[in-house]
């Protein structure tokens, strides 16, 4: 009987031991994937914040009108300019000043957004790490009721016309998550589209 505990007591043991180090090991694993997101998401954050022509965009999509600076020139815009910009065209000739800037921020912008898809895509990133960045894929989702009629569909013909289904993905993602977990704006009157 002597015999029979002692096996029993080193097996428990050793469960036990072997529980323990797969938990700390496991643990440690989790710990270097957060790192690893964050030294991912950082950069992506910087690029974001300091990149001239995602900022514009950012404005762009932001303001029903004023003005934005990119390559040293000033512009100033309304939504109808923002709207003429998102026209698809068989040949892009000639665009206005103003319209060429706005086209340039909103090719950087949405191909930022690809990139990011990107990343969900090949498993670096949950669509859950780019909270930080709901606030803007709400502007573009719900971007009738922000900025007015005409935009959904001249934005979906954009993404289409111009190849940029990365970026389509990620707002398709962003658009079928629940409510709850989305970063929908509360607008008052004052804030709404002219």
């Amino acid at each position: 009987m002597a015999l029979k505990f002692d096996l029993s007591f080193q097996w428990v043991l050793s469960a036990i031991g072997f529980v323990t180090a797969f938990m700390v090991g496991l643990w440690q694993y989790r710990r270097a994937q957060r790192q690893q997101k964050v030294s991912l998401l950082l950069p992506l954050i910087a690029e974001f914040e300091t990149d001239e022509e995602i900022q514009a965009a950012c404005y762009l999509f932001d303001y029903d009108d004023g003005s934005f600076t990119l390559k040293g020139h000033k512009y100033k815009f309304r939504n109808a300019d923002l709207l003429n910009a998102m026209k698809v065209v068989e040949w892009d000739l000639e665009w206005p000043p103003l319209e060429a800037a706005i086209r340039s921020a909103l090719d950087r912008y949405f191909d930022f957004f690809g990139k990011l898809e990107s990343f969900v895509d090949i498993h670096l990133l949950t669509f859950q790490d780019l909270k930080y960045f709901y606030y803007y894929l709400e502007l573009l989702v719900g971007i009738d009721k922000y900025k007015g009629p005409g935009f959904a569909q001249s934005l979906s013909k954009y993404l289409g016309a111009y190849r940029l289904g990365d970026c389509q993905k990620c707002l398709d993602a962003y658009r079928e998550m629940p409510p709850s977990l989305r970063e929908e704006l509360q607008l008052s009157q004052e804030d709404s589209p002219r």
